[in-house]
């Protein structure tokens, strides 16, 4: 059981970092929405749309980018709070194992 233990260990430290990160992600995420540059390709890519003024292979790549950004982040999660319970758990499973042996 001792082998498992220790694999779980690595386990909640893989864990942590991933918490690490996530905050990491979210904090650049924010910043990146608040730059100025950003947010005018924002801007010029919906008010293109709004508008769908003449074909523009630029804004219409822009747009297709902009798509997959917002898809990726959405992808992610919000906060490390999956992680935490995560971390949780493993921590439980480790303590378990140890009275139970």
């Amino acid at each position: 059981m001792e082998h498992t233990i220790e694999k779980l260990h690595k386990l909640h430290n893989s864990v942590q970092k991933l918490e690490a990160v996530l905050q990491e992600v979210w904090s650049l995420v924010d910043e990146i929405h608040e730059d100025d540059q950003f947010t005018d390709l924002l801007n010029r890519a919906k008010k293109y749309q709004t508008k769908k003024q003449k074909t523009d292979q630029s804004m219409e790549e822009l747009i297709v980018r902009l798509d997959e950004f917002e898809q990726g982040m959405g992808g992610i999660p919000e906060d490390g709070t999956a992680a935490v319970d995560f971390e949780d758990a493993i921590a439980d499973l480790i303590e378990w194992m140890r009275n139970h042996q």
